[in-house]
């Protein structure tokens, strides 16, 4: 059944969403002045076109505690919008999705902010039409020849000109005050990372749909703002580091990522390990000393995969480079491997075969192929972590880069 996306904002609350014609299932992001404060989440009659005004206020009521005349949660404590805006470059990797990057193109265009920059980096596209679509517009084009998204982004934090980069995919849309929303994270000056909140741009098929389930609300960490202070969190936080944020919605200031020396470029889509370079520089950010901060004012819109095969395959992945995030902290031994052995025997494992079990019993929401999915996609991990850090040699060894340069902590010799 397919879902309503909609925003209803209650200092200017509209008396009907239209639009909603053919969906049995509604989710509305509501806002206060442009400012998201909650999801509600209601069922709807596919035959009505509207969403009335009067429902929404008993919805606000019964799910969010709010009503007509109820003041609105007060703005998350430790941050608060710069007197100077902070100048901001946005940096978007693409590869070969020219229909996918001029949405999110546009978006950027819209962003409510007066000091900021868009770079798009052109992560060795095939075809010129990447070129053609940045060409459609202001923002700058560069290009990196060698294949994979940490390349990327290394290629993009040095064409950016300002001290604080922002991440976003070119499968996601960002909101008008988005930018205003990392520079509230970034107030203060010992904050060295900022990730934001990710809700779907659309829920029109059975498998983004069921990506929402698969991730509790998918790439969303929810609506408080949280922060992620080194010195103050157990080994088990440092390990689980996708529940500080998601790469399609990540900012940080230059000096942090010049100092771990950027992303790992053996890791993340285009690689033999199928991702965890977000996954990587959170934890590096975190051992290195700098705070990181969950802003849910931050707001971006994710376009999940349409397909159940797409989205099998994205599960494999997950499973996959979750893998090779947790053998590289053991090569590493920044963290204790009894600490990384016990998350893994103890609760990853256990956690994965048992949503396997229920499934199959017909307990679990998802179907048993997703699940075993990401289970399989684990155990491929010990080949991929050796087999990405052997590609990467090989691709230094092709573009002239030697191993010797690389600054991010490296896999196995």
């Amino acid at each position: 059944m397919r879902t309503f996306i909609g925003t209803y904002d209650i200092a200017d609350p509209a008396p009907t969403l239209w639009g909603a014609e053919g969906y049995g299932r509604l989710l509305v992001l509501v806002k206060e002045h442009g400012w998201p404060l909650g999801v509600l989440r209601l069922r709807h009659d596919p035959a009505r076109t509207t969403v009335e005004g009067a429902d929404l206020q008993l919805a606000l009521m019964n799910q969010l505690g709010l009503g007509s005349g109820t003041a609105a949660p007060p703005p998350p404590t430790g941050g608060s919008e710069p007197t100077v805006p902070l100048p901001i470059s946005v940096v978007v990797c693409t590869r070969d999705r020219p229909r996918s990057l001029r949405g999110c193109l546009a978006s950027l265009r819209q962003l409510d902010y007066p000091a900021h920059e868009v770079v798009v980096v052109d992560n060795a596209s095939r075809t010129a039409e990447t070129a053609d679509v940045v060409a459609e517009t202001r923002f700058r084009y560069v290009r990196e020849d060698r294949p994979g998204l940490d390349w990327a982004r290394n290629c993009g934090l040095r064409a950016a000109r300002h001290d604080i980069i922002a991440y976003i995919d070119d499968d996601a849309r960002a909101d008008p005050l988005w930018l205003q929303g990392l520079a509230r994270g970034f107030a203060a000056e010992h904050v060295m990372g900022v990730t934001g909140l990710i809700l779907p741009a659309e829920l029109e098929t059975d498998a983004q749909h069921q990506f929402e389930i698969y991730g509790n609300d998918g790439m969303s960490k929810g609506f408080r703002a949280r922060r992620w202070i080194p010195g103050q969190l157990p080994p088990l936080s440092l390990i689980q580091v996708h529940q500080v944020g998601v790469g399609a919605n990540m900012a940080f200031r230059r000096k942090i990522l010049e100092q771990i020396g950027g992303f790992d470029t053996a890791l993340d889509v285009g690689t033999p390990s199928c991702g965890a370079g977000d996954l990587d520089i959170l934890h590096r950010v975190l051992l290195a000393g700098g705070e990181i901060r969950y802003e849910p004012h931050a707001l971006v819109w994710h376009r999940h995969r349409r397909d159940q095969a797409g989205l099998e395959r994205q599960l494999y992945s997950n499973g996959r480079a979750y893998g090779v995030f947790l053998l590289k902290r053991w090569h590493e031994h920044r963290i204790s491997r009894r600490q990384i052995a016990g998350f893994v025997t103890r609760i990853w494992i256990p956690w994965l075969l048992g949503r396997l079990a229920l499934s199959v019993m017909g307990r679990h929401r998802l179907p048993p192929r997703l699940i075993w999915a990401e289970l399989w996609g684990a155990t491929h991990a010990p080949w991929a972590y050796f087999a990405t850090y052997r590609h990467d040699r090989r691709l230094r060894r092709r573009f002239g880069v030697p191993n010797a340069d690389e600054t991010a902590a490296s896999g196995p010799n």
